[in-house]
Order: C-alpha cells, then sequence, then structure tokens
C-alpha cells in the first residue's frame, strides 16, 4: 500500500488559482491510497461502499419493510417539502440562463488557452447518452398516456386532454432537468478546470468554507455523491434490463422473468466493463456516437413511416402548449387543488424533480469531465437548448403517434395483433373457472353471495376501484392486501382477446401467454406502439439495440463518475477501480432486481434528494461568490465585503 499525498510542486504561473491549489497538470486529486491496480480516497471509497452494501443486504433480507420505510418517508418529502422541490428547480433553470447569457457568459470551463477536448456533436451524444437516453426511451410513449387518461385537472374533450398530456411530459424532460444539470456541471468543471481544484464535489464548496473541503465535511458530501449516483444507476439498470427483456421477447419470444433480465443485467454489464477500460474516447465517446446514429435512425422512420403531416403540426402545438403552461407549471404546488391534485403532483412533477435532483451527481460530473475548454455561453446554449429540442421531437414523435390512435382512431394506424385482457367483475379479476375473485397479488377468494371476501384469519376484503383498475384491500384499515408467498394465486385467469389501441394497451389488464399474471405495459409498451408501423421487426431490432446502448453508456459514465469521486478527484482514475465500480454496478442491480428491492432504491435516491437539494443550492451562492471575486475583474482578485 502506498499513499499519494498532495505534494505536486506548486505552479505559480497560474495566478488564477487558488492559494492551496496551484498545481500542474489541471486538477489535482485529493490524498489518495493504492492497493495495486486500484487507487481511492482513504475515507470517500470505503465509507460510500460501507453504505452501499449495507443497503443491499437489508433490502434483500426485509424488502417489503425497507420499502414500506421509504414510501413513508416520501409521502412525508412531498407532503413538506414538495415546494422547496418545486421552487429549487426553477431556480436552477434561471440561474442556468443567467450563468450562460449575463456578464460571465464568456469565461471558459478551463484556462483562457484550453480548447475543447471533443468536437460538438461527439460531446452532445455523450451528454445526452449519459443524461437520459434510457429514461427518454421507456417513457416516451407511457408517460403521456398515462397522463391522456389520468391528468391532473378535470378533463375536457380528448384533444385538450391530449395537448396537456403532451405539455406535461415535455415539462418533466425539457428545460428544468438540463438545467439542473448545467448547473452543476458548470460548477464542477469551473472550481475543477479553471480554479485547480480536485475535479470532486466538495471543491465547490471553497468560497464558503475554505480549506475544510479536504476534510470530514468534504467527505460526506462526496459520499453522498457516490451513494446518490449508485443507487439511482442501479434503479435504471433494473428499468432498462426490464424493457431490453420486452424487445427479445417481440423479436424472439424470449420469457419475461426475473432471471432472464438478471441475465441481461450481467451480459449488458460486461459490455460496459470493456468500454469504460477502453477509456472516455475510444470506448464512451464511440458507444455514443453509435447510439446517438441508431436512436437516429428510429426517430427518422417513425416520422417518415407514419403520419409526417401529424408530426410536424404536433411538434409546433406541443412547444407552444409547453411554453404556454411552463410559467405555471414551473411554481405549481398544488396549494388550491383537491386531494387528487396534489397526490397526482406528488407522483410526478415533484418525483421526477427529486429523482433528477438525485442524479445530479451523476450527470453532472460526467458532462463536467467532457466539456473542458468552452465558454459558459457556449455550455449552456448546448447543454440547456440542444437535448430540449431533441428531446421535444422524440417525444413527440412516440407520444403523440399513441395519442393520437385515441384522438383520431380512423386516421391512426394501430397495431395488427390481439392481446389477452383480463376479464374484471365489479369485485376484481376472476379466474379461469369464474368463481373466484383475484386480487393484487394473485390470490383468489370465493365471492359470497352478499359480494363480501374473506381473506386468511377471517379478514374481510373489499374491491377498491382504481385508476389502474380493482386492488382488493383490507376492509378494516385499506391497506392493500398482500398474502404471503404461500397464498399467492398461481392459476389462469379469465381472459379474452381484444384488439387494442396502445392507449387502451397501457390501461386495460393484459395478461402474459400463460394467463396467470399481468405484464408490465410501461417496459412492452413502446413495442406496441412500434408494432402499428411497418418493418416491425426492423424497429423491434433499432428499438432493442437502442436501448441496450443507452443501457451500456449509463453504466460505463456512471462508472466513470463514481470512481473519479471515490479515487479522490482524479479525472483518469486506474482501470482497477473502474472495473470495480462498472461491476459493482451490475451485481448491485440484479441483487436488488431478484430481491424485488428497486422500488425502494429508487424512493431512497428520491429520499435523499432532499439533503442533496440543499447542498445544490450552497453550491450557487458558492459559485457566485467565486464569479464575483475572481472574473468580475478580468481575473484579478476583488474583495468582498
Amino acid at each position: 500500500m502506498s499513499e499519494t499525498p498532495h505534494d505536486r510542486a506548486p505552479d505559480t504561473r497560474d495566478p488564477n488559482a487558488e492559494p492551496a491549489a496551484r498545481y500542474r497538470g489541471g486538477p489535482t486529486p485529493l490524498r489518495t491510497v493504492a492497493f495495486g491496480p486500484f487507487e481511492m480516497h482513504p475515507w470517500v471509497f470505503p465509507g460510500a461502499a460501507t453504505i452501499i452494501l449495507s443497503m443491499v443486504i437489508l433490502t434483500m433480507i426485509t424488502p417489503g419493510t425497507v420499502g414500506g420505510a421509504f414510501d413513508a418517508m416520501q409521502a412525508w418529502i412531498v407532503e413538506t417539502f414538495g415546494w422547496l422541490y418545486v421552487l429549487s428547480m426553477s431556480a436552477f433553470l434561471l440561474f442556468a440562463i443567467w450563468l450562460g447569457f449575463g456578464r460571465y457568459g464568456h469565461v471558459k470551463l478551463g484556462k483562457d488557452t484550453d480548447e475543447p477536448e471533443f468536437g460538438r456533436l461527439a460531446w452532445f451524444a455523450m451528454l445526452f447518452s449519459a443524461g437520459m437516453g434510457i429514461g427518454l426511451v421507456f417513457w416516451s410513449v407511457a408517460e403521456p398516456v398515462y397522463h391522456f387518461t389520468n391528468p391532473p385537472e378535470a378533463r375536457g374533450n380528448d384533444l385538450d386532454a391530449a395537448r396537456t398530456a403532451m405539455a406535461l411530459t415535455i415539462f418533466h424532460w425539457g428545460l428544468h432537468p438540463w438545467g439542473l444539470y448545467a448547473v452543476v456541471s458548470i460548477a464542477l468543471a469551473y472550481f475543477g478546470y479553471r480554479r485547480g481544484h480536485a475535479l470532486s464535489f466538495r471543491s465547490v464548496f471553497y468560497p464558503l468554507i475554505g480549506e475544510r473541503v479536504n476534510g470530514r465535511i468534504g467527505d460526506l458530501i462526496d459520499i453522498l455523491a457516490v451513494v446518490a449516483t449508485l443507487f439511482g444507476v442501479a434503479t435504471s439498470l433494473g428499468l432498462g434490463s426490464m424493457q431490453v427483456n420486452a424487445g427479445l421477447n417481440a423479436l424472439l419470444g424470449v420469457s419475461i422473468s426475473v432471471p432472464v433480465q438478471i441475465t441481461l443485467i450481467a451480459c449488458i454489464t460486461a459490455v460496459a466493463t470493456v468500454s469504460v477500460v477502453a477509456g472516455l474516447d475510444a470506448g464512451i465517446r464511440r458507444l455514443s456516437e453509435l447510439n446517438m446514429a441508431i436512436a437516429g435512425c428510429l426517430l427518422l422512420f417513425v416520422i417518415i413511416a407514419g403520419s409526417t403531416l401529424f408530426f410536424f403540426n404536433s411538434l409546433v402545438e406541443n412547444v407552444g402548449a409547453y411554453l404556454q403552461r411552463l410559467p405555471f407549471n414551473s411554481f405549481w404546488t398544488g396549494t388550491f387543488e383537491e386531494e387528487a391534485g396534489r397526490e397526482w403532483l406528488g407522483s410526478w412533477t415533484v418525483f421526477y424533480w427529486g429523482w433528477w435532483i438525485a442524479w445530479s451527481p451523476f450527470v453532472g460530473m460526467f458532462i463536467a469531465r467532457v466539456s473542458r475548454g468552452r465558454t459558459f455561453r457556449e455550455f449552456i446554449t448546448g447543454v440547456l437548448l440542444v437535448p430540449t429540442a431533441v428531446g421535444v421531437i422524440w417525444l413527440t414523435a412516440f407520444g403523440s403517434s399513441a395519442l393520437h390512435q385515441a384522438t383520431h382512431p380512423e386516421e391512426a394506424n394501430t397495431p395488427g395483433s390481439t392481446y389477452p385482457v383480463a376479464v374484471t367483475t365489479t369485485e376484481g379479476l376472476t379466474d379461469a373457472v369464474g368463481d373466484t375473485v383475484v386480487g393484487p397479488n394473485g390470490e383468489a377468494h370465493p365471492a359470497a353471495a352478499d359480494g363480501t371476501l374473506k381473506g386468511p384469519e377471517g379478514r374481510l376484503i373489499e374491491v377498491n376501484q382504481t385508476d389502474h383498475g380493482p386492488e382488493l384491500v383490507i376492509a378494516q384499515t385499506g391497506e392493500s392486501f398482500e398474502p404471503s408467498p404461500e397464498q399467492v394465486y398461481d392459476g389462469k385467469l379469465e381472459a379474452e382477446q381484444k384488439s387494442l389501441t396502445v392507449p387502451e394497451y397501457v390501461t386495460e389488464p393484459v395478461l402474459n401467454e400463460s394467463h396467470t399474471a399481468t405484464i408490465d405495459r410501461v417496459a412492452t409498451v413502446l413495442f406496441v406502439l412500434l408494432e402499428s408501423y411497418p418493418l416491425k421487426w426492423v424497429t423491434w431490432t433499432l428499438a432493442t439495440l437502442c436501448i441496450i446502448l443507452f443501457f451500456v453508456t449509463s453504466s460505463d459514465s456512471a462508472s466513470m463518475v463514481i470512481d473519479i469521486i471515490a479515487s479522490g478527484g482524479n479525472p483518469d482514475p486506474p482501470v482497477g477501480t473502474r472495473l470495480f465500480w462498472a461491476i459493482t454496478e451490475g451485481l448491485v442491480a440484479s441483487a436488488l432486481l431478484l430481491a424485488g428491492g428497486l422500488n425502494a432504491l429508487q424512493t431512497a435516491s428520491i429520499t435523499a434528494a432532499l439533503p442533496f437539494c440543499v447542498v445544490l443550492i450552497l453550491m450557487c451562492f458558492s459559485l457566485t461568490t467565486a464569479l464575483v471575486r475572481h472574473e468580475s475583474s478580468g481575473g484579478k482578485e476583488t474583495k468582498i465585503d
């Protein structure tokens, strides 16, 4: 074991560097320890690894208890601090605009002589693939349909509902998240490449707490960033494996199951590991460019093969609807809404804002790593406007096409297949015999003459009609009925074959091939939409490849980010630790998927967004202080009273 302290000679040629960080060769890593091919920060690496391992073990042992605790925590945060998330996200967007187009727009992320490491096309491909690729593909069809069928406000006609659904979807994926990512990235890159600090989250607080960033406070900040990143990526890998499984099911008939999804995680993680070892330029950059090319081909096919005129008409209208609702949505906290409206806000907007805040360490650090040499103005323009524009085009092509099947059924193409749909009664789903009612987890209960149901231990079970279909609840408490594993119903459900539009597919209880359970319609709905286009085998193949590559680029980008932080801010960490984090991501995602703990960890990452939101607010104050102190007078020190 060897220790690498801060012992390099200072570079006195850089008068803009902080007094404690004038080093040659760019950002100087913090103190690290080395074990053969591994190099790590002595506190951040083991601290983050311990927290992650503890959470994984606890989730695998008691997934229900952990999930319930985090669900309760999330509900409390939404109720108590939802306003903070809403206000903060809008403030971050306004702050990003000020950074790019205000008095500091000329400042470079690096020395004045630095030039960008990557061309604009490669730069954009990498930041978009890491920032939103797999999530945008996953939700591009499902989210507009959910907003269409369950809007947050009184539903008008179908056309108004479709317009509102698209405006809300674009709002969640548009300027606000990219404004947050831009602020985090610009702060990290400014302190790392222009001020000479380690490329780490602790560095952005130097103007506020000085040399204490190198102490335990800084360690805690970096540990929180690593934990939030890994939890978020593990959840994303789990969701991505579900959609890849759906694509292979459509193409090759591969069964949709947890063992298949774990195998997919292992295979794709292996590819991501090779990419991480290959490095940023040879691995991540090339895969990102290939991914954007495949995604572009799929997008163009959907636009051309569908109603091209409808696409351009809806694109213009979607942009208008988004901009029209943008001021209201940006500050909407549901104060004067009914309970249903507040619940919708907590389930969607506040949920998304917390999710983006939790993801900001990962995306912000990665974009900072690939953005050296660009000015604030160029950076903000690229990060804020270009991905938002591409997101609007993508959501219009897929989301509006899905809604077109509901609003204009006589004009739209619909899937040619029929699907097995469970037969429902006023009491709930029924089995193949038709004389029992099936609960939310599959258990069958005989219906008495008076319509009541008796569960285990004589508990009275009721049917609760929800937006997602009938659910069984315990009559005395109203809680969802959760049978034990030995009580789970494993028989066939009564089904009928139906020809469904995409919106109907999402809302109907579609069954698997054996008619024993409903399937995950969110993961499979993209392939149902593509079935309504010509050459479905080609589009299914392109979509599956696109998802796999987004999967890989998210994994290898996250591995590099985690490694940079855990290695003491080293922008080019050693291969050994790169391998460790790439493999760990796959193992964590597989373990949580096997244990059924993905939902608990997803909620945990959102919960972690609350303290990190405060960290980001302080980061904005710190960045502003540094800019006023160092950039207001041509790079000379400016005294601040």
